[in-house]
């Protein structure tokens, strides 16, 4: 299950991400992490019931869900927060414009 999770994760990131770049603002990247988590919670809960689906998979659903909305919030807060990557990207070229 988990390679599928990471092959199925791996397919839909360029799309829900596309046209994304230094510009883009920190609330649409949290947006479309929050329906990365959405899509793929979704994915986990048909591929946890296997077979047979019934009623369970709503429960399933919401689980799996806020699972990976929590994941995707701790790689946002390490990627877009005050000391994060994008701010050290963002600081990093801001250095290197003002030494030339």
């Amino acid at each position: 299950m988990v390679e599928l999770i990471d092959a199925i994760g791996l397919a839909i990131v360029p799309v829900i991400f596309k046209g994304v770049d230094k510009d883009t603002p920190a609330y649409v990247m949290r947006e479309r992490a929050n329906v990365n988590a959405e899509i793929m919670g979704r994915f986990a809960a048909m591929l946890y019931c296997g077979d047979e689906v019934g009623m369970e998979v709503l429960d399933l659903i919401a689980h799996f869900t806020a699972y990976m909305q929590v994941e995707h919030q701790h790689s946002m807060k390490r990627f877009l927060g005050p000391d994060g990557g994008m701010s050290k990207l963002r600081q990093a070229r801001a250095n290197k414009g003002s030494i030339q």
